[in-house]
């Protein structure tokens, strides 16, 4: 019967060559590879099919039949633990029992067989590591435990060669005594099988993991971060508010220990008050967190197929149209790289307008990077020295599921990822699977001032140097396409041209990774970021408005859907390919510009209503971390059970395991970000702050984001309370803000008038004045008899304009 199944499983995949059909999202490119490539061919003309396999009958039963392992290099103890495995299988077969009965069921209960759904893809047959572990008992006066071992042999019983062994495999998880190392099982399986087929055999928990020092010193880190949080957090909730107006409140070591509160900083991760006011680009927040919710998907779906029973099944969705949306999840990077240069011509050349021989100064050069790694790095380098030192060796050798990685790439290559060089140093051994995004990212961000530096000789310039250096990234992309036959995407699973003859690891530092490629995008989002800042105010007229949503639309569609055919086998013209690769990344970029600035200047309708959204805010936030620690989250969920998945549909496993990540994964986000990202964010305002003379309260937020400090509400007529409003100035100059129409209108009304971008400050005839700084640095305001006697509004500029009037009250200023 055996026999049998195996033979029409062959018959079917020759006449039908499924593995062109199936694709999917990344999984591991030598696990792919290893279902596109097994020879079931081989396997079904194996004879006597069930005998030939290492499983743990055919084991027990050729070591009975032969008699002796002595021919095996074997030590006494494991000798030993074998043969009892063999006389009481005997035993057990005369109807007898023995007290050693229950451990040896529960050894071959644990023990992975042949099973069903070999025709979807299972050639990997688990057992149960937990119950294996868990064996222990005693024998004749000597301890007897259960280990478990993964063996991967050849699926055509052949000698184990390079190829072989990296494709056509079957792995079969076995529970065996503890006494015989991974080695010796090994011996054993050549011995009693008289050939040799077994590529290897991981024997799980042979090497108990010890702490190191780099273990002890992460440890500490953490302990210390976390600590330092708990107990900020009880001096906020508890202390500060009754202590705030004594002097030692606004010292430099409170201020840094401050930084670390684990409560205010959820506080303000959550605080959505005004996050929508005049002048923010309100679907950020909702683009990112989108974007971040399509990359676990991608991720989750590919280690759900890998972690799979039946993985054909899961690529079987892709004969469906619809699901493009899936395997298109790396538009999702994309968007990450679009917002990233648009954020930074955004806020570079706002400074830029306040204050050009600053921005243009030898020291803002300098904290241009030092500010832009120091706000990357604290969380992730954490993130990958627990990774590294934690995760890997105390955390999964715990899941069963990811049992067969014998040694994780991060525990020699962690040092490149602390360089932001993993995207060129070793990108076949990438430490950390996300990674990589960082160090591209820092690396156009490294030579954004060839763009910045011409804007500031004018527009033209600009442009000029933007067009210049896009032309030359697709020129290279154009140049690489053709001279490699690379694929029109990263795709690794789709049919490739036969004229491609580099390893796929090769495109994907070339194009996938490379920075002057992926370029393309990011110039996009700078010019959007500069567009933003340059019109104030813009009119689209109504049938622009069409043309340009027709157009996003289509841009959409064609990005998204168009790869089809290529993704289920067909071969792809090497022109298309190349149009493809070269477009439709910029393309992505001018659509998602398109709806920024219709929603930006008032067009965006529902669209703009629902993509502004302050429910998008906190998760907004919440997205560099979530990106960092989704990896660990999936694995996690996935790892930690004993037995693969089974993939009914898609509704299933968007259910049972898609949305539990995402929800995982943003909540350990919040962790990760109050703790690390705002501690240390917040950390380097002050301190640099203190350094350049301007010491001064715990920012609410990491400067240079997209965060809102929150403002606290106000009755409708109670006097205007200035340390509470630090957005005032903000709506006052923004062309559209009806509160700053009104206010200019009461200043003027006093003699007062405030130009743009500079800082009023007006001084009364009148005695000394006491001065009440705002607690966040953005204005402040003196009191004289009750009176509100001069503004200062916080600006990046240093102009200061200085007005003399006698007075002003109250009821002069309230809008």
């Amino acid at each position: 019967m055996v026999r049998m199944w195996f033979l029409l499983l062959g018959t079917f995949l020759l006449v039908h060559p499924v593995f062109s059909n199936f694709q999917d999202l990344p999984i591991k490119d030598e696990e792919v590879r290893r279902l596109q490539n097994t020879d079931y061919h081989g396997v079904s003309m194996n004879y006597n099919i069930r005998r030939d396999y290492p499983t743990f009958e055919n084991i027990v039963d050729r070591v009975a039949l032969i008699g002796d392992i002595s021919k095996a290099n074997v030590s006494a103890a494991c000798e030993k633990d074998i043969s009892l495995l063999v006389s009481e299988t005997q035993l057990l077969l005369a109807g007898k029992n023995s007290s050693f009965t229950g451990t040896l069921l529960s050894l071959l209960d644990s023990s992975g067989k042949p099973g069903a759904g070999i025709l979807r893809g299972n050639v990997k047959w688990f057992g149960l590591y937990k119950t294996c572990q868990s064996i222990k008992t005693t024998v004749d006066g000597r301890k007897f435990e259960g280990r478990y071992n993964l063996i991967t042999f050849t699926s055509s019983l052949s000698p184990p060669t390079v190829k072989s062994c990296a494709a056509n495999t079957i792995q079969i998880d076995l529970c065996l005594p503890k006494s015989c190392l991974g080695r010796e099982v090994h011996d054993v399986i050549d011995v009693v099988f008289e050939k040799s087929f077994v590529c290897k055999v991981l024997a799980l928990n042979e090497e108990s993991h010890k702490a190191n020092a780099g273990t002890y010193i992460v440890a500490v880190i953490v302990i210390a971060v976390l600590a330092l949080g708990v107990l900020a957090s009880i001096y906020d909730y508890f202390l500060f508010k009754k202590h705030k107006g004594k002097a030692y409140t606004k010292t430099l070591w409170l201020n840094c220990f401050r930084s670390f509160s684990l409560y205010t900083n959820v506080v303000e991760i959550f605080n959505t008050k005004g996050s929508n006011k005049p002048g923010n680009i309100g679907p950020l927040h909702c683009m990112r967190f989108f974007s971040m919710c399509w990359v676990i998907l991608g991720h989750s779906m590919s280690v759900f197929a890998f972690m799979s029973m039946n993985p054909l099944d899961v690529f079987h969705m892709n004969q469906h149209r619809i699901t493009e949306v899936l395997t298109s999840a790396f538009f999702a990077v994309d968007t990450f790289f679009w917002q990233s240069g648009l954020l930074l011509s955004f806020v570079w050349y706002k400074k830029y307008k306040q204050n050009q021989r600053q921005s243009m100064s030898p020291l803002a050069w300098t904290m241009f990077y030092v500010h832009r790694i120091i706000r990357l790095s604290p969380p992730y380098y954490i993130l990958i020295a627990v990774y590294t030192w934690l995760y890997v060796p105390f955390v999964m050798p715990g899941l069963p599921l990811l049992q067969y990685r014998a040694k994780d790439p991060c525990t020699s290559n962690w040092w490149i990822d602390f360089l932001y060089l993993n995207n060129v140093i070793r990108y076949e051994e990438q430490c950390y699977l996300v990674s990589w995004y960082l160090s591209t990212d820092l690396q156009m961000y490294i030579f954004a001032p060839l763009i910045l530096v011409p804007f500031t000789f004018g527009k033209i310039y600009g442009i000029a140097a933007s067009v210049l250096i896009f032309a030359i990234s697709t020129g290279a992309n154009i140049f690489e396409m053709f001279h490699y036959y690379f694929p029109p995407t990263d795709y690794a699973y789709a049919t490739m041209d036969h004229r491609m003859k580099v390893p796929y690891s090769l495109y994907t530092a070339l194009v996938y990774d490379a920075p002057w490629i992926r370029c393309q995008i990011y110039i996009v989002g700078m010019l959007t970021g500069f567009f933003l800042q340059s019109y104030k105010k813009l009119k689209i007229p109504w049938v622009v408005q069409v043309i340009g949503w027709v157009g996003t639309a289509a841009i959409a569609y064609g990005c998204i859907f168009t790869l089809k055919s290529w993704i289920n086998g067909d071969v792809l013209p090497l022109g298309w390919a190349t149009v493809y690769s070269a477009a439709s990344k910029p393309l992505w970029g001018v659509a998602l510009s398109w709806i920024v600035i219709t929603c930006y200047y008032g067009y965006g309708s529902f669209i703009n209503s629902f993509m502004s959204w302050s429910i998008w805010v906190p998760l907004g936030r919440l997205t560099y971390s979530a990106y960092l620690v989704h990896i660990m989250v999936v694995l996690y969920l996935a790892g930690q059970n004993q037995q693969p998945f089974v993939f009914s549909d898609f509704f299933q496993m968007l259910t049972l395991f898609i949305i539990p990540s995402i929800v995982c994964a943003y909540l350990f986000a919040i962790i990760w970000s109050s703790a690390f990202e705002f501690a240390f964010g917040k950390l380097e305002t002050v301190l640099i702050g203190s350094l350049l003379g301007k010491p001064g309260p715990v920012p609410v937020r990491p400067r240079a984001t997209t965060l809102d400090p929150p403002i606290a509400s106000e009755p409708p007529n109670s006097p205007v309370n200035y340390e509470k409003r630090p957005s005032v100035a903000a709506e006052m100059k923004h062309p559209r803000s009806r509160r700053g129409t009104k206010a200019s209108a009461h200043l003027e009304a006093n003699g007062l008038r405030s130009r743009a971008g500079s800082r009023l400050e007006i001084h009364p005839e009148a005695p000394p004045r006491r001065v009440y700084p705002e607690l966040h640095g953005h204005e402040q305001h003196n009191v004289v008899d009750g009176r509100v006697t001069d503004i200062v509004s916080g600006t990046d500029n240093g102009h200061i304009e200085t007005l003399r009037i006698k007075k002003i009250n109250e009821e002069t200023i309230r809008f």
